[in-house]
């Protein structure tokens, strides 16, 4: 079975045990929800069936952290007590796959930012703004995460799709993503030319009131459906 496959089977539990729980994006009250307490604490970190989140940080971080431990939570739920759970599963499969935990660890962090931002939510704002760098900031203004998650999300929607993303500050990439594309443009280069871009795939957005800050969103093949 393929990462592929294994992440699949991996969202689908997690949203439908959202689902169970009447999917919220109050991220306070998910945990109870769950089945799970949340614990203030020193770092953000699952401790049984216990969510801790680090104290004193911007709202956005502690939701996501709350939203990450969540995701690593529904990973490791299992119905027979000497059943496998989903990270284990996946360790044991591909144990010889080099940097295997970064890959749960990229899995876990994708179920985080489905928890944060509903696909539903995201194909919405995609409607309505169309497949373009300006999506970025609606979805982030909605749904109120880091721009940068925003631009995660969107890149990684779609997985039959080649995308690729970037925010810049003050000229200079400081976020990259890309989902089966190699972007030629990475963090600490400079913001790219868009006639640089096969197929005129690349657009650009200057975020409201921050002249300094420019999301680009690189679109190779939207050929999955949106």
């Amino acid at each position: 079975m393929s990462f592929n496959e294994e992440a699949a089977d991996l969202f689908a539990y997690q949203h439908a045990r959202l689902e169970d729980v009447g999917s919220t994006n109050d991220m306070e009250a998910l945990p109870a929800l769950l089945g799970y307490t949340l614990v203030e604490g020193r770092e953000s970190r699952l401790v049984g069936r216990e969510i801790h989140v680090k104290t004193k940080q911007p709202l956005p971080g502690r939701h996501s952290d709350i939203a990450h431990e969540a995701s690593h939570a529904l990973a490791q739920e299992r119905d027979d007590p000497d059943a496998l759970h989903f990270e284990e599963i996946i360790r044991h499969r591909h144990a010889h796959t080099p940097n295997v935990e970064a890959q749960v660890e990229a899995l876990i962090k994708t179920g985080q930012d489905r928890i944060r931002m509903p696909t539903d939510v995201v194909k919405a704002v995609i409607n309505i703004c169309g497949l373009k760098a300006m999506a970025v900031w609606v979805l982030h203004q909605q749904e109120k995460v880091y721009l940068h998650e925003a631009l995660r999300r969107i890149v990684e929607l779609d997985e039959n799709a080649r995308m690729g993303g970037f925010i810049a500050w003050n000229g200079t990439i400081t976020h990259a993503y890309s989902y089966r594309y190699h972007m030629p443009c990475w963090i600490n280069d400079p913001i790219p030319d868009v006639d640089d871009y096969e197929n005129s795939g690349l657009t650009i957005f200057t975020v409201p009131g921050s002249p300094s800050t420019v999301i680009g969103l690189v679109v190779i093949d939207e050929s999955g459906p949106i």
